[in-house]
């Protein structure tokens, strides 16, 4: 079950803790710390592009819950990096961490675009 960064608050404020579940293959990996293999995030920009959209929608946000951090969106329960095209080309999840190519890298891309959606599909579980 998937619940928004607004839902997260009340719950949090009302002392419910979460659980969220992690897959095994991402506890050995790190999380790079490279900030400059980031992508800076426009999000007016973003906004315009129907894959974001409909990834939103997929993941049930809206553009109003999500804070844009410099290098980073924060969507709540977990923040996304896109990574420059000198990065490997792969989507990675660690530690509450999405890390992506550009979505203009990832539109153009049909194994990115399925990558993408599993890997949302898993962690929405």
């Amino acid at each position: 079950m998937s619940i928004n960064q607004h839902q997260f608050e009340q719950l949090t404020e009302m002392g419910i803790s979460l659980w969220q579940h992690r897959s095994n293959d991402s506890q050995n990996k790190s999380v790079p710390t490279h900030s400059n293999s980031y992508l800076d995030i426009d999000l007016k920009n973003l906004a315009k592009q129907q894959l974001f959209n409909d990834i939103l929608l997929a993941t049930g946000l809206s553009i109003g819950e999500i804070n844009q951090q410099g290098d980073h969106l924060d969507l709540g329960l977990f923040n996304w990096y896109f990574t420059d095209k000198s990065s490997p080309v792969e989507i990675q999840w660690l530690e509450q961490q999405l890390l992506t190519p550009a979505i203009a890298e990832i539109s153009k891309s049909p194994a990115l675009k399925k990558q993408l959606w599993q890997l949302l599909s898993r962690q929405a579980q």
